[in-house]
Order: C-alpha cells, then structure tokens, then sequence
C-alpha cells in the first residue's frame, strides 16, 4: 500500500467505529463486519443545507430506528470546485442483515408517512438532491484496525478528514510483502497520534474484485502535513538503515498494482 508517498498522506478518519472502543495503539481481531458504500452525485443547484436537512430528518425518523445498521456515515467529496460526491456508508454485523434491512425498513417508513402522498413528496425530496449516476460497494472489514477513542469521538463535533486509499492488488501472492505490511501497521500506523483511525476493508461485492481499501482519520487538513512527517519519523526509528528503509518499501509495495485516493469529510449531524 502506498503508505510512504509524499504526494498524499495516509489519513482518514472514524470511517466506522464498529462494536467496541479501542485504545489508539491497539490493533485487535474482531468478527468481520460488512460494510457498504453507495456513492452519489449531486444535482444541479445543490443546496447543502437543504439536503442536510431532509436527510437528518430521514436519518432521525428511519436510520436511527434500524437496529441492524450499526454504524452510520455520509461523507462529502473535500476538494473539489463545488460538493460533487458524497458517499453513504452504511455496516452490518453479517450479510444476511443486509437483505433483511430493506424488509425493515419498508415497513417504518410506511408508519412514518403513513400517508402515501406525503411519502412520495418527501422521498421526491430527498432524491432531487442527486443525479441518477450512482453506484454501490459492499465490502468485509479485516482485522488491521485502529479506532478512534472515545474521547476523541466524544469531545469532537467539527467535521472529521477522511482519506480513502483503494489499492488494487497485484496479482501474485507477495508474502514478503503481507509481512512488511503488518510491521507497518504495528510500528508507524499505530504508533502516529495524527492518525486518529486506520480501517481496512476488502472486496466482497463490486466491480473489482481486487480492490483493499485503507481509511485513514484525522482531526484537519492541517494533521495531513504532520501525520505525514510523524509516518517518516518513526519508519526511520522501525528501519534507522536508509537502504534497508528503501527496500521495506518497494518490497512492501509489490503488493500494490495502482490505487485510487479521495479525501473527504463526515458530516456529523449525519453519523450513527
């Protein structure tokens, strides 16, 4: 994974804080969760806080009453002329959650609008927000995972960075670079206190079956920078020999056929 470019930084935030709370260093094995990932384009004439607000409202009255969604997050495209993207993520705790969930949810958006022209003038709404370009993910967590803390998530209301890096894996079977890929974690990810989460998710359903996707947290754009500089600092501490650091690198990287980034930001009214 290209964890070492100086053209981008590895960050991204509480991309999903899924059943528990971790401390920061602590990298921990948990049952995999499923995760998916419908992305949007927004409409001509987006008004940001007019579509903020109808989907609070359908996160308030029909989300947050889904006790199989888990975990909650809308992120929006960060840099780009105008609001373009903007991704809705939503976890399970198994697949079958995820058939059952519609079932569930036709069933208390009908007792929410009872009324069916109200209910097809609200979700007229809702959908005028976005163009009819959008595509779906679904993907399994693994077990490299860093939360965010309690107190960080607690204590934090602004809008969090998020950097999404989706590696598309060679094709060849790299031990050496699996095992380099695991000091990585262990001794810069876990170790950098910019990084407020690391998260990674692999393929499950999609279009590209070799896609690995690192979520990377932090507090600002600001942290980018140091979170950066922090990454290099203690791979020099892990590997002090600066050819023997070149070559942890490009081993590792073997792994890695391409990759595509986007940074992003949560919009917190909108999180589960």
């Amino acid at each position: 994974m290209n964890l070492n470019r100086p053209s981008v930084i590895l960050l991204f935030v509480c991309f999903f804080m899924y059943t528990k709370v971790y401390s920061q260093q602590e990298l921990v094995d948990l049952k995999p969760k499923f995760v998916t990932v419908t992305n949007l384009h927004v409409a001509e004439g987006f008004d940001f806080e007019k579509w903020e607000a109808v989907e609070k409202e359908y996160l308030d009255k029909v989300t947050n009453n889904i006790d199989l969604i888990i975990r909650h997050e809308v992120l929006v495209s960060y840099f780009s002329r105008g609001l373009k993207e903007i991704k809705v993520i939503n976890v399970f705790n198994s697949w079958e959650d995820i058939h059952y969930v519609n079932q569930v949810r036709d069933s208390i958006i009908e007792k929410t609008w009872p009324n069916e022209n109200e209910r097809a003038l609200f979700f007229e709404k809702q959908n005028s927000f976005y163009s009819n370009y959008h595509s779906d993910e679904i993907y399994l967590s693994s077990n490299w995972l860093k939360n965010i803390s309690g107190s960080d998530k607690n204590s934090n209301k602004n809008p969090l960075v998020y950097y999404i890096d989706t590696n598309i894996l060679a094709d060849n079977d790299n031990e050496a670079s699996y095992d380099l890929y695991t000091q990585y974690v262990n001794e810069v990810i876990n170790k950098n206190p910019f990084i407020k989460a690391y998260l990674t998710h692999r393929h499950y359903w999609g279009a590209d079956s070799r896609e690995f996707v690192e979520v990377f947290v932090v507090e600002s754009l600001t942290d980018l920078e140091k979170a950066l500089n922090k990454n290099m600092e203690l791979l020099k501490l892990h590997e002090p020999d600066e050819v023997k650091r070149e070559n942890f690198l490009n081993t590792f990287q073997l792994a890695v056929a391409g990759h595509k980034e986007g940074v992003y930001v949560n919009v917190p009214s909108l999180s589960k």
